[in-house]
């Protein structure tokens, strides 16, 4: 009978360690989050929910385009942004165009004017971000650039609605 109980108790420890590896494993490649807010939209929608990688993040993983999620200590809850520029790069708005490095920015994504007049190179190791509803999005046009320290993970999809499941590229 001893030897019974400790063969139940190795599948059980055996279980509870691969649900606890499963879990980490989520943790780090796909982290589930709820979208407050329009500032995305149409990209992605208020009540929305949408997946991250927190991996990617930490590895550096993310460049020009790509969506983020990153801490701002000006508001309470986190943001999630398109990034137009990294560091080094030459950012230039003007009269609702954006141009990066000189280039004028195809940006099939946004929606509405894009506010401001900047001209900037982008500090090394910041990135600067807008939301793709340009008219009532609050970003690095108002907070300046976003320490790349302070992203905690890339959107790689969206799962929720499930008639607008999406992987971001």
């Amino acid at each position: 009978m001893g030897e019974e109980k400790t063969s139940e108790l190795k599948e059980w420890l055996h279980a509870a360690a691969e649900a606890a590896l499963i879990l980490i494993l989520l943790f780090i490649f796909l982290w589930p989050s709820k979208v407050e807010g329009v500032s995305m939209s149409p990209s992605i929608n208020d009540g929305d929910r949408v997946l991250i990688c927190r991996f990617a993040a930490f590895m550096g993983l993310y460049g020009r385009g790509d969506l983020v999620v990153f801490d701002d200590d000006s508001y309470d809850e986190n943001m999630i942004k398109r990034i137009i520029a990294v560091e080094g790069d030459t950012l230039h708005i003007d009269n609702g165009m954006v141009y990066v490095n000189g280039e004028l920015l195809d940006e099939e994504y946004a929606n509405g004017f894009t506010d401001g007049d900047i001209y900037m190179s982008i500090p090394s190791g910041t990135v600067f971000v807008m939301g793709d509803n340009r008219e009532k999005s609050i970003d690095s046009r108002v907070f300046g650039t976003v320490n790349k320290k302070d992203i905690y993970g890339r959107v790689i999809g969206r799962f929720y609605p499930l008639n607008e499941i999406e992987v971001f590229k």
